[in-house]
């Protein structure tokens, strides 16, 4: 007698389905991690930690161990920078230029006393104070001349001037015409 065996295809079918549903769930969860990690990678060329030889590294590890009695830790061992990965920028900032002596520099007036003038310079925005002619304005500046608009600086009172301090100009007046009510 010859035993039949019917094949149920419904069954292979639904015992496969539970383990491909797991994979392609799995490699949609790598590709979304992978994707996501390169896109924060960053892209400057250089790598996220220093590298280290397998000697320098064992060397590290026994000073660090052979300190462990001590009060004083070393933090030598390379790691990670962790604000390259998440795109941090690697800029490093110029150091902010001096300021030119003439931007710290500003004649806020002049004033009359007797045959006399005097200009009122504010140095590094601070208030204006009273400079005569001679005057010492700033170490290697002096005041050389005074008019009734601008004020001369330079090195000594008879030398050429190099700084020339002006009035700031008075704001235009309105003009306008006032609607009658």
């Amino acid at each position: 007698m010859r035993q039949t065996t019917v094949f149920n295809r419904t069954s292979a079918s639904s015992s496969l389905a539970a383990p491909t549903a797991s994979l392609l769930v799995w490699a949609a969860a790598t590709a979304s991690l992978v994707a996501w990690g390169l896109a924060f990678w960053p892209g400057d060329g250089q790598p996220l930690a220093n590298s280290v030889s397998m000697d320098t590294a064992s060397n590290r590890a026994g000073a660090h161990t052979s300190n462990l009695g001590s009060s004083s830790s070393q933090t030598d061992a390379p790691t990670a920078d962790l604000g390259k990965v998440l795109g941090a920028s690697t800029i490093v900032a110029a150091e902010p230029a001096a300021p030119s002596v003439v931007s710290r520099l500003a004649l806020l007036g002049i004033a009359k006393s007797g045959n006399t003038f005097s200009a009122l310079i504010a140095v590094d925005g601070q208030a204006a104070k009273p400079f005569a002619k001679g005057a010492e304005v700033l170490p290697g500046l002096v005041l050389q001349n005074v008019s009734l608009q601008q004020a001369s600086l330079g090195a000594s009172i008879s030398s050429a001037a190099q700084i020339q301090l002006d009035m700031p100009k008075r704001a235009e007046p309105a003009r306008g015409v006032i609607d009658k009510p």
